[in-house]
């Protein structure tokens, strides 16, 4: 097992042919970004949830909620560092990383994965942000920044999202698009991706 991976705690709540519930908790350390990313989705090929195009849109999502988690949340960095074009932004992330108070907080995560779907919540122990004001400089592209179009994505790639009233916690669903794989085992290829259904921010 890689260094990376054994700073991830993982925990099996329950675990059946139709459902799994595991906890994780993880190090402020960004590199484990993609390697907890590939966990989380790996409940889409357990459960056949969806075909290829829909799981990357997926994966896409689930990667910026992970990288809002640990880079805004836990490291408090603001996406104006992202704007100039340098590596401030990573720098001072690296920086963060080893030194209080951002070193000794970590992330959260609880999936829920079965026949009926695909639920990711990620937590983190940052002050969190304004949900209704993102969503407000959302529809107005002279107040909405090149770095901060996670949002967007996020309510476009998941079926539902949802946030706590302080925005530090976000949830994903995935549903599953039962005629997608039918279509891709009968067509024998896997080009066909189901339209997503509802797209919506709410407070939990």
């Amino acid at each position: 097992m890689a260094t990376s991976e054994l700073s991830i705690r993982e925990e099996v709540l329950v675990q059946s042919s139709r459902l799994r519930i595991r906890e994780f908790r993880l190090p402020t350390r960004c590199q484990l970004i993609p390697v907890i990313r590939d966990r989380l989705l790996e409940g889409i090929h357990e459960f056949r949830l969806a075909t290829r195009p829909t799981e990357n849109h997926f994966c896409m999502a689930v990667e910026e909620a992970l990288a809002n988690a640990f880079y805004h949340g836990n490291l408090e960095l603001c996406s104006a560092l992202k704007e100039d074009g340098s590596s401030r932004f990573l720098e001072c992330a690296t920086q963060r990383e080893q030194v209080l108070p951002y070193s000794v907080r970590e992330i959260a995560i609880q999936e829920i994965a079965g026949t009926f779907g695909l639920w990711i919540t990620i937590q983190d122990e940052g002050k969190g942000f304004d949900v209704a004001a993102a969503v407000n400089r959302e529809v107005d592209p002279e107040l909405l920044l090149s770095s901060g179009r996670g949002l967007l994505m996020m309510r476009e790639f998941a079926d539902e999202l949802f946030f706590n009233s302080i925005g530090n916690q976000v949830t994903l669903v995935l549903y599953p698009r039962r005629s997608d794989l039918a279509e891709k085992s009968s067509d024998g290829d896997g080009d066909t991706d189901g339209a997503v259904d509802q797209n919506e921010v709410a407070e939990g």
